[in-house]
């Protein structure tokens, strides 16, 4: 423990840097860090953990947890995170601090905004528990100049979480369309049109198959080139849009 919080940061090539939690941090590029401690697995572990590939990030982002994962999966979708990073940094509490000596944030993204977000994930039930260490961690993001969040994943919409999950299956770049079948996309859906008879139109309009354009329809609506009201179901009756 030390006499004032300290924020520690492992950045590519420079190992782990350290410094005040009342410094001004917001410009540090703390989504490019690595990993402040390792990730362990062991037969029989109760979380699942793995690695979610980031179509935000072009890389992999370890979680270890599925709620680490649908969290993973939500800031991927979302139009203002830019970049995202598993445990870059930990938080050093004051000397004294009871029952706390120090926190690894979850999660750490990047805005488009240019603003920078912590992110812990925890079940709803044990957000009460954590009360202690979730008003620290507020109070040092404030000072820092950080966002703050809590991830519980109740706060998404039935309907909203299955379709992005369905969705983030064509994330990857093998389902972004070439340039003729976007154009061919863009023609379709470029009124308000069902998913089913855009995919048609927007086949005959390239010389592919529904199925495959279909794919590319999917990787448009989560990279938000298309829209979509995914707040309820998403079948072959949506509505889809440029």
């Amino acid at each position: 423990m030390t006499e004032t919080a300290v924020v520690l940061v492992r950045l590519p090539g420079a190992g782990v840097a350290s410094w005040p939690a009342d410094s001004p941090l917001a410009g540090i590029p703390v989504e490019t860090a690595e990993p402040i401690r390792q990730f362990y697995s062991w037969p029989g572990k109760r979380n699942y953990d793995g690695r979610w590939w980031s179509s935000t990030s072009g890389r992999h982002v370890v979680f270890e947890s599925l709620l680490e994962r649908d969290a993973l999966m939500m800031a991927d979708f979302s139009t203002e995170v830019v970049a995202v990073c598993a445990q870059p940094l930990a938080f050093l509490w004051p000397r004294g601090t009871a029952h706390a000596a120090h926190h690894v944030p979850d999660f750490f993204v990047r805005l488009s905004c240019g603003d920078g977000r912590v992110v812990d994930v925890k079940h709803v039930d044990a957000v009460a528990g954590a009360r202690l260490q979730i008003a620290l961690t507020a109070a040092a993001c404030a000072e820092v100049g950080w966002q703050y969040e809590i991830f519980t994943g109740s706060d998404c919409a039935p309907a909203l979480d299955r379709n992005v999950r369905w969705l983030s299956g064509y994330r990857h770049d093998r389902y972004r369309p070439q340039r003729s079948v976007l154009r061919a996309i863009d023609e379709a859906f470029g009124c308000p049109t069902p998913l089913r008879e855009g995919a048609s139109r927007a086949a005959a309009g390239c010389a592919s198959s529904v199925g495959t354009v279909l794919g590319h329809v999917y990787h448009c609506v989560w990279t938000h080139h298309l829209r979509a009201d995914l707040s309820v179901p998403l079948t072959m009756t949506t509505t889809v849009s440029r």
